[in-house]
């Protein structure tokens, strides 16, 4: 259903389609649509080609009711003109925008790929020093520009940072999403960010900002304090049940020193993130410029001068190879999932105002469209960056769930006789059935957003009821094809098998690794083959080397694994995974080594090393995620009771009443997975709730999963 007036195309009046997908092949002006790749609650999102350029770029739509009203739009293009004001390496290019005087709205930013500072800070937990200094200078010169130019993000957070691999830095910073920028001294801006507009993303936001008072250059620096507090301790340093809890921690507590959670954090780092995170504005870090000085400060007593940190950067970015055969592009994609903002772009009373009906409404008058190959939704057309294959949450797009609905205008009646509507009441849906159609309408999508958060879902909950609907993924993309046979591994169907095998023979190199992997795994000795080859490919090889262990091929697995786990440092996630594979081939160094990592006081490490220990039968490993699993202070107790439920054990399930209830989207999709992993665990009522009316969509797909596992 079209929404309110958009019921005609601007190009010839003539009535439209529905603008939830717009075909291949639609023309916007000099672009061509590819596919969509994400939505949000104000528009869409599209992979563009330039026509005669060949550039891959990004179209946005904003939504119909929301283009009308001179408030929103004025917001919309205060991003395009923030980025060009800065022109800055370190922030998104914008190429083009537009406001048609119908209404019209458009712009267009670069194409990115790579994925999140979010999703790097997950994979490196705590981030190493060198490579925290790395990408928080080029944060920070990128936002000393923007403040250069009297313009304040006020939405940092890793979710608006991008890291791209060039030739000459494996970790490129890019900050996004200048959508709720204050661009000081514009009359018409600021009156759209006056005092007592609350607006940002809770975590990351200041006092000020939480209290709704008047802010400055000063509530960036309190985001990046919070930002390197996370990547030095690999915890958040505020956190609350929700909005109101954590609210109020961030105006009356302060959170512990990050050398108190890991104490080989530099002194100098420890000083520099504290003076980040003072309440009182007189007592805070007062600008970029400072926090620079305070960088360097960090590197000259650790010793650290650029070159030596843009060599362990760069051996970072090979330890990292484990990654490879998961595609940059999957990567992108991952990162959509969990970070679609709940307080981003415009104001959400603004929106609200707007689909109400109570925002002073836009002249319009005609503004020529090219001629589409269809004619479907050319209303509104907008550009932000694009990342990888997939639509960062930063799309200030506001809640990653289904657009809320509005009344459409009556239209007038066509000549020739309408179809008469049916009047009977559709029968209602058992919370089954609708968590059925949730997951087979995400997958069917052709949204590589949905599609990649239904698939992550069923993959979560890990049950053959969910077999049906991987099988259908195995169709998808790539990234989804990859994802829905690892999925199938995980539940050891041999059926799945020759599903998998037609998968492979339609896939690439790295992806027939990874499914290779899959069927080795389901007893396919056939595909051994492709992995003894993908050994000496240096982006394959971990992923080639562990399947191949995990089959019991000592002479082919052992020298690759024993050559990773030597020269990547300890406590890295391919030392791990490469003494992983060394133990199950009975490497007895490799145990100890993992072993070892119990008694690190990073839990992030220790439950990472402890939960594969597990799977190769220790029960020492077991016993330790047992007691950190109870343990309500142990800040990685969620990952030890998710990797318990994997085995079978539901000693650890007390923690779920916390999960369900916590403000944490990650937390609550694991305390989803485990109700569905543990039969005796009856949270079908809080499970049904959570699939129909839970504010993120990737845990409306999780709850859906966990429904079908439990099959009532």
């Amino acid at each position: 259903m079209l929404r309110n007036d958009a019921r005609t195309c601007p190009t010839d009046g003539s009535d439209a389609e529905d603008v939830e997908k717009l075909p291949k092949d639609t023309r916007l002006g000099n672009y061509k649509i590819e596919r969509m790749l994400g939505e949000g609650g104000m528009g869409f999102v599209y992979e563009a080609t330039h026509e005669v350029l060949n550039r891959r770029t990004a179209i946005k739509l904003l939504r119909p009711e929301l283009a009308t009203h001179e408030q929103v739009v004025t917001r919309f293009l205060n991003e395009a003109k923030a980025v060009n004001l800065i022109d800055h390496q370190n922030i998104i290019n914008v190429y083009d925008y537009g406001d048609g005087a119908d209404g019209s709205v458009y712009f267009v930013m670069e194409y990115l790929e790579g994925e999140t500072l979010d999703d790097l800070m997950r994979k490196r937990k705590p981030m190493a020093l060198s490579l925290l200094l790395h990408t928080f200078s080029q944060i920070a010169k990128a936002l000393a520009a923007a403040h250069a130019k009297q313009i304040v993000h006020r939405d940092l957070k890793p979710a608006n940072v991008y890291v791209i691999a060039r030739e000459d830095n494996p970790y490129f910073i890019k900050l996004l999403d200048f959508g709720i920028a204050q661009l000081r001294g514009e009359g018409a801006v600021q009156g759209l960010t006056q005092a007592g507009s609350i607006m940002g993303t809770p975590q990351y936001m200041s006092p000020e900002q939480i209290s709704g008072g008047a802010v400055d250059h000063r509530t960036d620096v309190w985001a990046m304090g919070v930002m390197m507090y996370r990547a030095a301790t690999g915890h958040a340093p505020f956190k609350g049940e929700g909005f109101g809890e954590l609210a109020g921690k961030i105006l009356q507590e302060s959170p512990k020193s990050s050398r108190e959670l890991v104490s080989t954090i530099p002194v100098e780092l420890d000083k520099l993130i504290k003076s980040c995170l003072e309440r009182n504005l007189s007592d805070r870090c007062q600008s970029i410029a400072e926090l620079i000085e305070g960088l360097e400060r960090v590197k000259v007593a650790t010793k650290l001068d650029d070159a030596a940190i843009l060599a362990a950067v760069w051996e970072d970015a090979g330890a990292g190879a484990e990654d490879a055969p998961e595609t940059i592009a999957e990567r992108t994609r991952k990162s959509m999932a969990g970070s679609m903002p709940q307080y981003q772009g415009v104001d959400q009373k603004v929106i609200d105002q707007a689909r109400a009906g109570k925002l002073p409404v836009r002249a319009k008058t005609p503004l020529p469209f090219a001629e589409p190959k269809s004619k479907t939704g050319l209303f509104v057309v907008a550009g932000l960056a694009v990342v990888g294959l997939g639509v960062g949450a930063y799309f200030a797009f506001g809640r990653g769930g289904s657009p809320a609905k509005t009344e459409a205008p009556p239209i007038a009646a066509k000549s020739e006789e309408q179809p008469k509507p049916d009047l009977k009441p559709a029968a209602k849906l058992t919370p089954i059935q609708a968590a059925e159609t949730a997951i087979k309408e995400a997958i069917a999508s052709g949204n590589l957003q949905q599609q990649g958060q239904a698939v992550d879902a069923l993959a979560l909950v890990r049950h053959i009821n969910t077999a049906p609907h991987l099988y259908t993924a195995l169709k998808g993309s790539p990234e989804i094809r990859v994802k829905a046979a690892r999925a199938l591994g995980d539940l050891e169907l041999p059926d799945a098998a020759p599903k998998i095998r037609a998968a492979l023979a339609e896939s690439g190199d790295k992806v027939k690794v990874e499914l290779a992997a899959v069927l080795v795994k389901l007893g396919d000795k056939d595909a051994l083959a492709i992995l003894k080859r993908a050994v000496s490919d240096p982006g394959m090889k971990l992923a080639a080397a562990i399947a191949l262990a995990e089959s019991g091929d000592d002479k082919t697995a052992k020298p690759v694994l024993a050559e990773l786990f030597e020269s990547t440092p300890a406590g890295r996630e391919q030392w791990r995974r490469s003494a992983y594979g060394l133990t199950k081939l009975g490497d007895a160094k490799a145990k100890a080594a993992l072993e070892g990592e119990l008694a690190q006081p990073d839990a992030a490490r220790a439950v990472a090393a402890a939960e594969l220990l597990a799977l190769t039968g220790d029960a020492k490993a077991k016993d330790y995620l047992k007691r950190v699993g109870v343990d309500p202070d142990f800040a990685r107790r969620a990952e030890a009771t998710i990797a318990l439920a994997r085995m079978g054990s539901s000693d650890t399930a007390t923690w779920l009443d916390n999960g369900f209830k916590s403000a944490d989207a990650e937390e609550r999709k694991l305390a989803i997975a485990i109700s569905a992993l543990i039969k005796d665990i009856t949270r079908d009522g809080e499970l049904a709730k959570l699939a129909a009316d839970d504010p993120d969509r990737s845990v409306r797909l999780t709850a859906a999963a966990a429904l079908i596992a439990r099959g009532n």
